[in-house]
C-alpha cells in the first residue's frame, strides 16, 4: 500500500490526470453521467478532493473530458476494426463482434455509451449527436465499398444501411447488460442472421 502511494507521488501530471480518467471512467460507468463526481474519483484514487479538481476544473469539464475519452475509445476501436480484413463482408462483421467483445473486455467504456445515447440533456446531447455521425461516417464508408464491390445486395443507401446498422448494434449491446443475462450465443445467432439481412449481404 506504502509503495503504490509512493508511486503515484512520482507521476508526472500526465500520468497523474491519466490514472485520474482511469478512475472517472470507472465511477462514471457505476454512479451515472449525472451523478459522478470529482469526491466518488478522489476516493477510489486515494487523493484529495482538490487534486482531481486541479486536474478537472468544474464537473461541466470533467463530464466533456470523459465523454471525449469515451469517443476516443469507440472511434479507435471501430477503426482498428474496420481494417482487420480486405473483404468488406469480413470487415463489417469484425466491426459487430469488436463491439460485442469490448461489453466484456472494456464494459465501463460501453455502460458510459449506452447511457450517453439515451441522455437528451442540452449539455451533453449534441455531443453525441457529433459522434454518432463520426460513427455513420466510418460505417458509411465500408458500406459503400462493399456496394461498388458487388458484396451487398443493391437498394438503401450505404447511409442508410450504417444508421440501420449502428442502430441495431446498440440494441445487441444493450442486451449484454440485461439482467437476465442474455444468452451469448443467442446474440451471435441474431447477429448472423439479422445483420446480413439489414446490410443485404448477398447469399
Amino acid at each position: 500500500m506504502h509503495g503504490e502511494a509512493e508511486a503515484r507521488r512520482r507521476l508526472n501530471p500526465s500520468q497523474r490526470k491519466r490514472l485520474l480518467m482511469e478512475h472517472a471512467i470507472k465511477v462514471f460507468s457505476r454512479r451515472g453521467i449525472g451523478r459522478a463526481g470529482h469526491t466518488e474519483i478522489a476516493q477510489i484514487a486515494g487523493v484529495s478532493v482538490a487534486t482531481v479538481f486541479n486536474y478537472f476544473k468544474t464537473r461541466e469539464a470533467l463530464v466533456e473530458e470523459v465523454l471525449e475519452e469515451v469517443e476516443s475509445f469507440l472511434i479507435k476501436l471501430s477503426t482498428q476494426a474496420l481494417k482487420k480484413s480486405r473483404e468488406p463482408e469480413e470487415t463489417l462483421e469484425a466491426c459487430i463482434s469488436t463491439f460485442l467483445d469490448a461489453c466484456h473486455q472494456n464494459p465501463d467504456y460501453i455502460k458510459i455509451w449506452l447511457e450517453w445515447s439515451s441522455s437528451v440533456r442540452e449539455d451533453t446531447w449534441p455531443m453525441y449527436l457529433a459522434f454518432q455521425e463520426r460513427l455513420l461516417e466510418l460505417l458509411t464508408v465500408q458500406i459503400s465499398f462493399a456496394i461498388n464491390n458487388d458484396v451487398l445486395e443493391p437498394g438503401l443507401p450505404a447511409s442508410d444501411r450504417a444508421r440501420w446498422a449502428l442502430g441495431n448494434l446498440h440494441m445487441l449491446v444493450s442486451m449484454v447488460f440485461s439482467p437476465d443475462g442474455t444468452d451469448q450465443d443467442e446474440i451471435r445467432s441474431l447477429v448472423n442472421r439479422g445483420f446480413r439481412h439489414i446490410l443485404g449481404i448477398k447469399s
